[in-house]
């Protein structure tokens, strides 16, 4: 078991009292896992098939279930330290009539899991605010198939930089509040209301209806997540890859890249400067180009050999 950690406290406490994400629909990203999952889980065809998945920090299960939902030749396993949120996923799986998913509580600080390997590990918005991500990313790996695949969600620091800017502008005007008054309704009025729709902008881009924008901005474990969250920590792509092979991982695909991202860079010199770079100066220069607000990533398990010693 892992030492406790002040930061971890903090983070259960918070999703104890914020259950998060709810049960909804799956959300674009969520959508481009299922695609890129229908490729390698039964039924896809494919001889060779995964048949475990374990889902990493699952919150209240939403992800999980609308996987064992569509995938039920497929165990799943959630794993989340927060019971509330546990709770509401296992309610949720039982009124779906699910069979082939189960939740258990657990720190993913914490190593031995004994829950046997898994073809599939999800981590999906979940590392950034954890105490030490590299333990964290470790202790995945060790849950792995030698072939398996670890899909990884987190934040973006180029992209989500306003955003860290107006929760800062938040905490300022938090520390103004009374002890009584509810600091998810500030974060919505900041969200909504806030010059002119910029910091609903900040987080949500240009493209998102106005009627979804009032349907989030409804929901308080959201609002809580985005703006309220005792620890997120972004990430660039530079500090990334070598926190990713410190824990014996390497990148293997960057989902919801644009096609053929390097011609963005709009000019043939610029393209040849480009492809003089090694692969890690290229997805370094591309985080730089594109400024995401998250990375998508999936991940494959190095062997012993592979990984240099620090």
């Amino acid at each position: 078991m892992c030492e406790r950690s002040p930061i971890t406290d903090q983070v259960r406490k918070f999703y104890e009292q914020f259950h998060f994400p709810g049960i909804r629909p799956l959300d674009h990203d969520g959508l481009i896992l299922m695609r890129h999952l229908a490729a390698c889980l039964p039924g896809s065809g494919r001889k060779e098939l995964h048949r475990r998945v374990l889902d990493a920090g699952c919150g209240t299960g939403n992800t999980g279930i609308s996987l064992a939902r569509s995938f039920r030749d497929v165990d799943f396993l959630g794993i989340d330290f927060s019971a509330p949120s546990l709770a509401i996923g296992e309610k949720a799986a039982r009124d779906a009539g699910l069979h082939n998913i189960r939740f258990r509580q657990w720190n993913l600080l914490d190593r031995e899991l004994h829950e046997g390997l898994f073809d599939v590990v999800l981590c999906l918005g979940v590392l950034h605010h954890t105490a030490d991500m590299r333990v964290v990313l470790a202790n995945l790996r060790e849950t792995m198939t030698d072939e398996g695949s670890l899909y990884l969600w987190v934040y973006g620091h180029h992209g989500r930089y306003r955003h860290s800017l107006n929760r800062r502008l938040l905490d300022m005007l938090l520390s103004t509040v009374a002890s009584g008054d509810d600091p998810v309704v500030l974060a919505r009025e900041l969200l909504l209301n806030a010059d002119h729709g910029a910091v609903s902008r900040d987080l949500f881009g240009t493209g998102l209806p106005a009627s979804l924008k009032e349907k989030v901005g409804n929901q308080p474990a959201w609002i809580a997540d985005q703006f309220l969250s005792p620890n997120e920590i972004l990430l660039t792509m530079e500090s990334l890859l070598p926190l990713l092979r410190g824990a014996g991982l390497e990148l293997v695909q960057w989902l919801g890249l644009p096609e053929k991202a390097p011609r963005l860079l709009g000019s043939e010199l610029l393209l040849e400067r480009f492809e003089r770079l090694d692969h890690d100066q290229q997805r370094i220069a591309l985080d730089l180009l594109l400024k995401p607000e998250r990375y998508f990533l999936v991940l494959r398990k190095l062997s012993r050999s592979e990984v240099t010693p620090s």
